[in-house]
């Protein structure tokens, strides 16, 4: 046996030395796509159902980067965050509702006893926190132009337990911060991609015995 253990040895140095050469190359390149999502824009473009998508690139962080980077700076999303043992995913976006026209006819107000109709008009605007509009009011119809709505929303995916050793479940959660704007239905999908046969521990480690073998 103790002449085996040379090989052994080198065996077990050069899977440690490959092993950390795959895990440098990894984290070179969730850094070099870190780098690029940080100065990454939004952008939009028409999908295959005919509407608009805005996507922009994702940041890859561990659970300290997390806190660090994101939800140290953010008290609303740091509280959010704090609903789940273990965040695995989670988006903040905004969005703006606009209606350039709204247009409401009714019948005809001003005659009276038979007098002719007596037109008027009055404009105004109206803004809120949560919304915006202009109108016009005639004797006819109310015009509403523009309507605008807003809101934050984000989206946190990860495990959620009753209690400190009761069991996890994989939660999705929605939040607007727009009280008016209510989610009706969720769908939520995590694909869950196996990691390739090579890169198992225990590939490297047979792949290594048989070199190792091989070589004596």
């Amino acid at each position: 046996m103790k002449k085996y253990l040379p090989h052994i040895a080198i065996v077990m140095l050069l899977l440690v030395t490959v092993y950390q050469c795959e895990k440098h190359r990894e984290y070179k390149q969730i850094a070099d796509a870190n780098s690029t999502a940080l100065t990454d824009s939004i952008h939009y473009y028409k999908n295959k159902i005919g509407t608009q998508t805005a996507g922009i690139k994702t940041l890859q962080l561990d659970n300290k980067q997390l806190h660090q980077a994101i939800l140290s700076k953010d008290i609303e999303l740091k509280k959010l965050a704090g609903e789940f043992a273990s965040v695995k995913s989670m988006v903040k976006h905004s969005s703006t509702i606009t209606f350039d026209t709204i247009s409401v006819r009714f019948e005809p107000v001003g005659s009276v006893a038979g007098d002719s109709l007596h037109s008027f008009e009055r404009k105004g605007s109206l803004e809120s926190k949560w919304y915006s509009l202009g109108y016009k009011v005639t004797n006819d119809s109310l015009v509403i132009a523009p309507f605008k709505t807003w809101t934050e929303t984000t989206v946190i995916t990860g495990y959620q337990r009753k209690w400190f050793l009761g069991s996890q479940t994989l939660v999705t959660d929605i939040t607007n911060s727009n009280p008016h704007i209510s989610v009706k239905q969720i769908k939520a999908v995590e694909v869950i991609i196996p990691q390739p046969w090579y890169r198992k521990w225990y590939v490297w480690l047979a792949a290594g015995m048989a070199g190792g073998l091989l070589a004596k």
